[in-house]
């Protein structure tokens, strides 16, 4: 777990090696409902390199930043590092073999301040769509959290973005997803 603080810190840090883009895990909602404190681990999706093809790059940065380095499950770069008294743990993506987040859900990311920082993130309705089109279960209880929260009134989402977002998915992909929308609560 780690708060505003250590996201604003990791961010700054990370920038200042040349590292940047938007986030796309659960603590893209997260920032969305308001959470003072993040679980999980902070899901980037790096706009500045590639993760792949510039790993030794961000090696050599993380060590910089005295990171150590992993591996996500999909082979890119994970780091590990410690901000503030807390560890946090930093993952690195862009679109590869069956990982794929549309260059319009990245290029329209919200941004928040936090603390003296700007982050984009994902919005919900982005977030929502990646999180069951990759299916994992615990994407999908991540999901079937905010559907409760859409449910009870707490949580309001725009249907119209999600409608217009499928359009970036082959037809197959829609179905699926529509499916596991579905499956959650969530009806288009």
């Amino acid at each position: 777990m780690y708060d505003r603080n250590v996201l604003a810190e990791i961010i700054k840090a990370l920038r200042s090696k040349g590292i940047d883009g938007v986030i796309i895990g659960s603590t893209s909602y997260m920032l969305a409902l308001g959470f003072k404190e993040f679980e999980d681990d902070l899901d980037i999706f790096v706009t500045s390199l590639s993760p792949t093809f510039d790993e030794d790059v961000i090696r050599s940065r993380a060590e910089e930043l005295g990171c150590f380095v992993g591996q996500t499950e999909w082979g890119t770069p994970q780091l590990h590092c410690r901000i503030k008294g807390k560890d946090i743990i930093v993952e690195l993506y862009e679109n590869m073999y069956d990982f794929y987040i549309p260059e319009d859900m990245l290029n329209e990311a919200i941004t928040y301040r936090v603390n003296d920082v700007k982050v984009k993130a994902l919005k919900i309705e982005d977030y929502i769509i990646i999180k069951v089109k990759t299916g994992r279960e615990r994407d999908i209880e991540d999901v079937r959290y905010l559907s409760d929260l859409i449910r009870s009134g707490k949580l309001k989402i725009d249907m119209n973005i999600m409608r217009k977002r499928l359009r970036l998915f082959e037809d197959y992909e829609v179905r699926l997803i529509t499916k596991k929308l579905e499956s959650v609560g969530i009806k288009l």
